[in-house]
């Protein structure tokens, strides 16, 4: 990585000094809170404080014959330094961002739009009629993402062919794990009934692929979603809505779970040819590298990993960043199933329906994982989602701090759907931290109240306060496509905690606005060891900015998602959208209140109180601990688990598909 900025030489080349001024500049350096103008060259910062001290600096440079310039645009405008998301997948994106999007919720497009949400059957036939239209090619695909049957009406095969009888036409499920087809989609993907004869997860007179069955779409499909022409368009389409969500840094968090070769040269082609005003921070997929060195797939939770060649495989990759795709010495784990499906590992009392939960990795076998990393120096990120989930990660930590005590080490658990309070402490005293997903709170506490968690532990998910107040770091990440990628709505949803009903849950997890705005920022930066180049605005540093319309600490912590982008500066280079841009969840919330399920007796009001301050005391933590359920076998994913938003096991599972199916041409 270049050096910091300093004063040329007399004999280097000088590159111009800039300095923008602007309405107000929130650094996020406790030193120098805020400023009004910032001094850039080369990429880095030079100074942060006002013009009258940027006269060294002018003095410097002009000494040495150098240009300055003093570019008064975003005058008007407030800075934050670069938002951060470590926590995404852009393969993930990259596959799904080229379908057309027709959901139970509006989605952002890559020109600024919102795509309408579709909550009945009347709108979701007039939107897919009207984008059908808009496709004239009846020999290409049409492949839709976003289809809820409970919402949006049942559509099998026979309907379909009613609808479309020379065209093949494709329904991707909102939960990522079904398609419905057509019989000219059939045809087109060379499927046959013989070839699925017998298949538990087939409806093959009903056009119906799910779960494993859906492998065999997937499969057919995947030399049309690999093309640079869908593959790379995506992946631009995924980094212009990070671009509106003033992202400059986001962390692959499972870079190699398809071939990572073919993924930093898609990367490179749409980052760094591409001129794409971000950097994308690589964290290595453990298993898929590890299974890919032993020439095992992927099996169920219990099957032994050879994580030493994982390791051995992992290590040359490090050096081979270059300038806008780096990597980091980290690795990602799995521990249990996913928050949106209700599959993460719950201790007693359990789920309210009785269903128990699933393991991505059982115990020993992230214990093992965590272990070949830890003694390897490796910082480890660890997916976790339920309390007996937790337990495992705890145990897996407590096991490496007793084999090999490291001083920061930053063991990041992410997402914490739900855990308990005396597991904070525990996660504190160990010396882990926290990312998050907070969009959890506003997209599953009303729901989770009624099905699943009862309203005292679903009022309580993703907390973010207590984490803080036990000294741990916290940080935000949206999982996309598990939430937009904004951190500026992610911080809205950590510090107000408001649900889709407009309640807002456990008030005393709520955040300050500094406290949020560290979450995707400096505390983001921290997570992946990058404080030292990003995340607040001083000197030496790399001279990202996110650049706003409304200046947030006018519109306080209750209007945070009201806060309009107006683009962003990449190690010095402004790029301005075409028009401001605000969070996607603004509009909903300007909007009628979404109506809460029906239920047979009102929703009971725990957690829901108002407290007088947003500045809680300091609490004793409860002990909740209860015993994890013993099981003797590890299961793999439930079938059935599939429901609204529901990814369960697919990034994995689809990572592992696309790998093994690359010919060695592609990757």
């Amino acid at each position: 990585m270049p050096a910091a900025a300093h004063p040329p030489a007399a004999s280097a080349p000088c590159p111009p000094l800039t300095i923008y001024p602007a309405r107000r500049i929130h650094t996020m350096d406790e030193s120098l809170p805020a400023a009004d103008a910032v001094a850039v060259s080369g990429g880095r910062i030079v100074a942060v404080g006002d013009l009258a001290s940027m006269a060294p600096w002018r003095a410097a440079w002009a000494a040495r014959g150098g240009e300055v310039i003093v570019d008064k645009r975003f005058a008007g405008q407030v800075l934050l330094p670069g938002l951060i998301d470590n926590h995404i997948h852009p393969f993930l994106g990259a596959i799904l961002m080229p379908m057309e999007l027709i959901a139970p919720e509006a989605w952002r497009q890559p020109d600024g739009s919102l795509a309408p949400a579709a909550r009945t059957p009347a709108e979701y036939r007039a939107r897919l009629m009207e984008r059908i239209a808009a496709r004239p090619d009846k020999s290409d695909w049409f492949i839709s993402f976003g289809y809820q049957p409970a919402l949006h009406g049942r559509y099998d095969r026979t309907l379909l062919d009613e609808l479309f009888p020379d065209r093949p036409v494709i329904l991707w499920q909102r939960s990522f794990h079904e398609t419905y087809v057509n019989s000219a989609a059939l045809a087109k993907l060379g499927l046959k009934e013989a070839d699925v004869a017998g298949h538990p997860q087939v409806d093959w007179a009903g056009g119906h692929f799910f779960e494993t069955g859906n492998k065999l779409v997937m499969l057919r499909l995947l030399p049309y979603f690999m093309r640079p022409e869908w593959y790379h368009e995506g992946l631009r389409r995924t980094t212009a809505l990070m671009h509106m969500g003033g992202i400059t840094t986001a962390g692959d968090m499972l870079f190699g779970g398809i071939s990572p070769e073919y993924e930093v040269a898609a990367l490179q082609a749409v980052l760094e040819q591409g001129r794409a005003p971000m950097r994308v921070v690589n964290v290595f997929d453990a298993r898929g590298f590890s299974n890919r060195a032993s020439g095992t797939l992927l099996g169920p939770p219990g099957q032994p990993i050879d994580f030493a060649a994982g390791l051995a495989a992992i290590e040359p990759w490090r050096d081979k960043g270059s300038a806008q795709v780096w990597f980091a010495k980290a690795i990602k784990l799995f521990a249990d199933g996913a928050m949106f499906s209700q599959l993460m590992q719950m201790r007693e009392p359990g789920y309210l329906d009785g269903h128990h939960g699933e393991w991505l990795m059982a115990p020993p076998v992230l214990k093992a994982g965590v272990r070949t990393f830890w003694l390897a120096g490796y910082t480890i990120h660890v997916h976790v989602n339920g309390d007996a989930g937790m337990d495992a990660v705890l145990e897996a930590l407590e096991a490496a701090q007793d084999d090999k005590p490291r001083f920061d080490h930053r063991f990041h658990a992410h997402h914490l759907g739900f855990h308990a309070q005396a597991q904070t402490a525990r996660l504190a005293a160990l010396g882990a931290h926290a990312s998050v997903n907070p969009y959890y709170i506003h997209a599953l506490a009303d729901d989770y109240s009624m099905f699943g968690l009862g309203p005292e532990r679903a009022a309580q998910i993703t907390r973010c306060a207590s984490l803080r107040r036990e000294g741990l770091r916290v940080s935000f990440h949206s999982d996309f496509m598990m939430a937009p990628p904004e951190p500026l709505t992610l911080a809205w949803c950590a510090a107000n905690r408001v649900t889709r009903s407009g309640r807002t849950v456990s008030p005393e997890e709520r955040l300050t606005l500094q406290q949020a705005l560290r979450g995707i920022t400096i505390d983001a930066a921290w997570t992946l060891r990058l404080e030292h180049e990003i995340g607040s605005i001083a000197a030496g540093k790399r001279a990202d900015f996110c650049v706003l319309e409304d200046d947030p600490f006018e519109l306080g912590v209750e209007r945070l998602n009201e806060v309009r982008i107006a683009g962003t500066v990449f190690e010095g280079t402004p790029h301005l959208l075409p028009r401001p841009v605000g969070s996607s969840l603004s509009i909903a919330h300007g909007a009628a209140k979404a109506p809460m399920p029906a239920a047979k007796a009102p929703m009971p009001a725990a957690g829901a109180q108002m407290p007088t301050s947003r500045h809680g005391l300091d609490e004793e933590p409860g002990d909740t601990a209860g015993l994890a359920p013993r099981r003797s076998a590890y299961r793999l994913i439930n079938a059935a688990c599939c429901g609204f938003a529901d990814r369960c096991d697919v990034v994995r599972q689809w990572a592992a598909w696309i790998g093994a199916s690359l010919t060695p041409s592609v990757r």
